[in-house]
C-alpha cells in the first residue's frame, strides 16, 4: 500500500469515528500502514474503546486495528464498585437474562461467565459490562464466544498469514495460563517482523516469565521474526 493510500485510509477512518457524537469530543488519532490502522487517544468507558474500533474496522481497505485507546479510570473505584456498575448495566439490557450471565471484576478486567441462548444475547451482555465505570478490559468466557473478538464481530479466518503472525497468535494461546493473575491482558501485535507485547503485570517475576515464554516460541519460527518488543509495564497501584 502507497504511503497516500495510508493516508487516506487514516483520514476515512478517522472522519468516520468524527462522525459518531459520542465520540467526537475525544479527539481520537488515527495513523495506518499498510492497512494496519491504529487508534490513540483517552476515552471515559470501554465501551467507547469498543465502539471506535467497531467503526474502524467497518472501514473500506483495513486489515487490522491496533486499539491502543486508553480508558480513563478513577483510582478510587474498586473491584466491588466494578462488579455492582456491570450487574446493574446486565439487568438494565433488554435482552440479557441475569440469571445466566455475570461478571466478576480483576483489578478491572471484567470476566464475564454464563450460557446464553444466542450469539446476540452474549454480544449484548459484552457491551453491557463494557459501559461500567472502572472497565479496562472484558475477557469474555460465556459459552459459544470462543470465535467473536471483544465487540462481537466474528474473527476472520486469515487465508494467509505472515510467521511472524502465526508466532503472535501462538504466544497468544500461551499468555492465556497469565490470564486471571494480570492486572490487564497482554495485548500481542506484529511489526515489520517484530513481535510487540504490551500490557501490565503484577511483579518483575511475571514480565520476566513472560518474556522467556516467547522467546522460547519465537525461537521456533527462525530468522522470520526478527526480534521481541517488550512494553509490557510493572502496576505500581
Amino acid at each position: 500500500m502507497h504511503v497516500d493510500d495510508d493516508k487516506y485510509l487514516a483520514l476515512k477512518v478517522h472522519s468516520s469515528i468524527m462522525d459518531d457524537p459520542g465520540l467526537r469530543p475525544y479527539g481520537i488519532k488515527v495513523s495506518s500502514s499498510k492497512g494496519v490502522v491504529r487508534l490513540q487517544g483517552i476515552v471515559d468507558v470501554f465501551a467507547e474503546k469498543m465502539r471506535a474500533e467497531d467503526i474502524a474496522a467497518s472501514v473500506s481497505g483495513v486489515t487490522r486495528i491496533e486499539n491502543n485507546l486508553t480508558v480513563s479510570t478513577d483510582g478510587r473505584i474498586t473491584d466491588d464498585d466494578i462488579n455492582f456498575e456491570v450487574a446493574e448495566e446486565l439487568r438494565l439490557t433488554p435482552n440479557v437474562d441475569i440469571s445466566k450471565v455475570y461478571g466478576d471484576s480483576k483489578k478491572g478486567v471484567v470476566h464475564l461467565y454464563g450460557d446464553v441462548d444466542s450469539p446476540d444475547e452474549a454480544k449484548a451482555a459484552i457491551w453491557a459490562a463494557a459501559k461500567a465505570r472502572g472497565v479496562k478490559d472484558i475477557v469474555s468466557h460465556i459459552a459459544g464466544t470462543h470465535d467473536m473478538d471483544i465487540t462481537g464481530r466474528t474473527i476472520p479466518t486469515p487465508s494467509e498469514s505472515t510467521v511472524p503472525e502465526q508466532a503472535a497468535r501462538e504466544l497468544m494461546d500461551a499468555l492465556g495460563e497469565y490470564e486471571a493473575s494480570l492486572p490487564r491482558p497482554i495485548r500481542v501485535s506484529v511489526k515489520d517482523g517484530t513481535i510487540i507485547m504490551e500490557g501490565e503485570v503484577a511483579t518483575l517475576e511475571q514480565k520476566s516469565a513472560i518474556e522467556k515464554k516467547a522467546r522460547l516460541i519465537i525461537e521456533g519460527y527462525g530468522r522470520q521474526v526478527t526480534g521481541i518488543d517488550n512494553r509490557i509495564i510493572l502496576d505500581m497501584r
